[in-house]
């Protein structure tokens, strides 16, 4: 069906519902939320002749104004932030990060650099666990302590031998954007990012009332999570950071999704922005990229065409899932946004992943944009 057919929007957001309120009955999640963009243009063109922008779909517990925890979709704020200051010439992606931070100054780790961080080659693990040994010694989260025991994580690997998606890694970015700056990542945050987007739907700080509930946690304390960040590093190192932390509507996710499409204007240099969207893998691993591959590609932060939730016509997407539930799909070439939340671990985790799902919304997104 053509975009120019008058039932065209009518069809799409007719059967997105069906699929949303489907995956309420069948215990996806409690609340789900999905905003569509389709045919806006590509690149930079933001003109989007022929565009279509469907209202905010929900089912179950969301409404339109429901702030969902985005878990790691966070990470592509932080690539936006540390972007922004590579922009300005406060960093570099491939000078060593060991320039800034004293912990990365000497052996493997000196030869770190920020694109290695921000492509999960930097050799770090996946995790880094230092808040459970906090809770386990009972001496609360002291930030400054937890940070130096996050810049002592040892490397896995050498630097760009090998592909492993780090949270730790863009925890480590935080730290350095701090470092150079002098900010605290709250803060920079706001002033690089969400200031120059036309949107009150993301923040880093909710009103708890506003929010989809995530996990029940009382083993650790916290009860029924709402309002605070789910990750568990991310809650010891006071909320928001680099690989958690931030909350959005769908709507508000929508609005930076366009931005990202359209080549993140008045954040990011088109220079800049191209790169980010460029898959880094190959050049990075070089010799390791066909034993190290994980079979799909890898930008400045940005995950490519990763077809178990992307789809399979999304061979040219860009993106980024959360474990809570949530994911934002771009692609420039096919001008479409895809912003799907959810609460997928209310009450528990061990529901659902949301992965079919998010499969299901692209590939019914991409029918009609075909």
């Amino acid at each position: 069906m053509s975009p120019s057919h008058p039932h065209f929007a009518t069809e799409l957001r007719s059967r997105l519902q069906r699929l949303l309120e489907a995956s309420v009955r069948d215990g996806v999640a409690p609340a789900v939320a999905c905003a569509v963009v389709l045919h806006q243009g590509s690149g930079n063109d933001s003109g989007g002749a022929g565009g279509i922008e469907l209202p905010v779909l929900t089912a179950g517990q969301a409404t339109r104004g429901t702030f969902f925890d985005l878990a790691s979709v966070t990470k592509l704020f932080t690539t936006a932030t540390v972007l922004a200051l590579v922009n300005d010439g406060r960093l570099a992606l491939d000078a060593p990060i060991g320039r800034h931070l004293r912990a990365y100054a000497a052996g493997e780790k000196s030869t770190v650099t920020l694109r290695h961080l921000l492509t999960h080659t930097s050799g770090l693990p996946a995790q880094w666990r230092g808040w459970h040994t906090a809770i386990s010694d009972g001496n609360g989260f002291q930030r400054k302590e937890l940070i130096a025991d996050l810049l002592t994580t040892p490397l896995t690997a050498p630097p760009g031998t090998r592909y492993e998606y780090s949270c730790a890694g863009f925890n480590t970015i935080m730290v350095l954007a701090e470092r150079v700056t002098k900010t605290p990542w709250a803060q920079l945050v706001k002033e690089r990012v969400l200031y120059q987007l036309p949107t009150h739907g993301i923040t880093g700080s909710p009103r708890i009332e506003q929010c989809a509930p995530t996990e029940y946690q009382p083993e650790l304390g916290r009860g029924l999570v709402r309002g605070i960040v789910h990750d568990e590093a991310a809650w010891s190192l006071a909320g928001l950071s680099g690989n958690a932390g931030m909350f959005a509507t769908a709507d508000g996710l929508r609005v930076f999704g366009t931005a990202l499409l359209n080549g993140l204007p008045g954040i990011l240099s088109p220079g800049l922005a191209a790169e980010m969207w460029r898959d880094q893998l190959p050049g990075i691993l070089a010799e390791h990229f066909k034993v190290a591959g994980p079979g799909f590609g890898q930008g400045l932060g940005l995950r490519i065409n990763e077809q178990p939730w992307m789809g399979a016509a999304g061979t040219q997407a860009r993106g980024h899932t959360g474990f809570t539930g949530t994911s934002l799909l771009v692609d420039q070439e096919a001008g479409l946004v895809i912003s799907l939340l959810s609460n997928r671990v209310n009450p528990s985790r061990d529901g659902s992943d949301a992965t079919e799902l998010r499969q299901a919304v692209s590939e019914l997104v991409y029918s009609f944009a075909q």
